[in-house]
């Protein structure tokens, strides 16, 4: 017998990549669908023409939740211990490394789309704050790091 590979340390599982689970489920919404990322890394999952998640293929998810979901979330999001936020940003990122890091990105991508479509028409027309790969250069932080509530205060 060969060597044992550990396929969740990969992002993989016997239906595929966490990605490609996500990227399954979500495009089965109406009104959702796949293409590049506008920040030319990895897949863009779109509302209408809006990009609301960033899935790059080092197993890391951004997710447009809008400032003021995110600022109403903060201390559930905080608390999760497994989502990353940014001061001044309406992205929060997710590293993708279990079935409940999927579930917790089915859950945000929902709210995303809420958020999105609740969004008034002169805010909708204005172009969308980048994801943190585009504004920051990189497709995942790594750490997990969270901000401090005071950061964006």
């Amino acid at each position: 017998m060969g060597p044992k590979v550990n396929h969740a340390a990969m992002g993989l599982t016997r239906e595929g990549s966490y990605t490609d689970r996500v990227i399954a489920q979500v495009t089965s919404w109406s009104s959702v669908s796949a293409g590049r990322a506008e920040c030319g890394m990895g897949v863009g999952l779109s509302v209408n023409t809006r990009q609301i998640v960033h899935l790059h293929s080092q197993g890391g998810a951004h997710v447009r939740l809008t400032r003021p979901v995110i600022l109403r979330m903060e201390d559930a999001l905080l608390h999760s211990g497994r989502v990353e936020m940014e001061p001044s940003e309406d992205w929060v990122s997710v590293r993708l490394d279990s079935d409940s890091d999927v579930a917790l990105l089915l859950s945000l991508v929902s709210v995303a789309i809420k958020a999105t479509a609740a969004e008034p028409p002169g805010v909708a027309r204005r172009a969308a704050p980048q994801c943190p790969a585009a504004a920051h250069g990189r497709t995942w932080g790594g750490s997990l790091g969270r901000a401090s509530r005071r950061a964006d205060r």
